[in-house]
């Protein structure tokens, strides 16, 4: 799953980010990391300070640059938020197997990429007209957190993408987002195409198919899954309430019973909590569907073929080009 949301205003983010901690310092204490060719063009490269991160949502670029004014709104950034299916977040934080988390946070990564280099533009004038260019980077800090508002196991994966993107002719501009915004059920399924591929090879099955590509693991019962998602359960609820169905009653639903995320305070505690709860359901990771050792290459070409052919489905509702990841094969 993926969700986006704007970054709107500096001040704002960084009250925010004070308060929480939010993007500053993910779960586990796990630092966020630089991402993209706008960053790396910056010389922002591997840990996220978090100073310099909330100076870039506010225009203020390490080269001196500066993007947006004091006296003209400067939207800060948007947050792509990619959610892991609940049973593979049982899997990897419940049955400790981290080899699926980091599965997850390349298949983002190689999304984003994708993202950067066909859907980031920014706007030029030109003869006294606009004209929406293709920038081909961005500026992004990615956040891996793995528990959601109610301190359930829930990995996901933040890109706060800044307001900023380099023009062709190599001034700082605002990035225009619109494309992120259209496409953004397609970033989704191109980054669940990858993981299968990777969770394949690691030996998982493919259950339970859901919209955009989305999909459980075989082995985790709903009736497990359904326990470690009361979060999910508020938020439709909330829609049932509202007149409509739609994919922006569900956003105003998540917003409108959003509480604010605790820290939490002994993570060993916590994971023992969660590992009972399991129990408690007659459920241990071990339950789940997974062959030793990974099948042999045709199952792993075969997956990566539907995977492929998917993203190629998608892309041709969306108008665009069916350009996959050159690592894909």
């Amino acid at each position: 799953m993926l969700s986006l949301a704007n970054v709107r205003t500096a001040s704002g983010a960084a009250g925010y980010f004070a308060k929480d901690n939010y993007y500053t310092r993910a779960d586990a204490d796990r630092t966020g990391e630089w991402f993209g060719e706008g960053a790396a063009a910056l010389g922002l490269k591997g840990t996220v300070d978090a100073r310099t991160f909330e100076e870039v949502l506010k225009g203020n670029l390490p080269d001196g640059s500066r993007v947006g004014s004091d006296n003209r709104y400067h939207r800060a950034g948007t947050d792509l938020t990619f959610s892991l299916p609940k049973s593979w977040s049982i899997l990897a934080l419940v049955g400790g197997d981290s080899r699926i988390l980091d599965a997850y946070a390349g298949a983002v990564k190689e999304s984003l990429a994708w993202a950067e280099k066909n859907l980031a533009e920014t706007r030029l004038q030109h003869k006294a007209k606009e004209k929406i260019v293709q920038t081909g980077n961005l500026v992004a800090a990615l956040f891996r957190h793995d528990t959601n508002r109610n301190q359930e196991p829930q990995a996901h994966v933040h890109a706060v993408i800044a307001n900023v993107t380099q023009g062709p002719d190599g001034k700082w501009r605002a990035l225009r987002n619109d494309k992120l915004w259209e496409h953004h059920t397609l970033l989704n399924a191109m980054a669940m195409a990858r993981f299968r591929i990777e969770v394949e090879k690691l030996g998982y099955e493919i259950g339970e198919l859901g919209k955009h590509g989305n999909f459980e693991g075989v082995g985790v019962p709903k009736a497990v899954r359904e326990a470690f998602s009361t979060r999910r359960a508020e938020v439709l609820e909330k829609v049932a309430e509202l007149a409509s169905r739609s994919p922006a009653a569900h956003d105003a639903a998540t917003l409108m019973t959003r509480a604010d995320k605790a820290p939490v305070a002994d993570r060993g505690a916590l994971l023992d909590g969660w590992k009972a709860k399991a129990e408690e359901l007659g459920f241990t990771p071990a339950m789940s569907s997974r062959v030793p050792t990974p099948g042999p290459r045709r199952s792993l070409a075969r997956s990566a073929a539907r995977a492929a052919l998917f993203v190629i489905s998608a892309m041709r509702c969306a108008l665009l080009p069916p350009i996959l990841p050159s690592a894909w094969g």
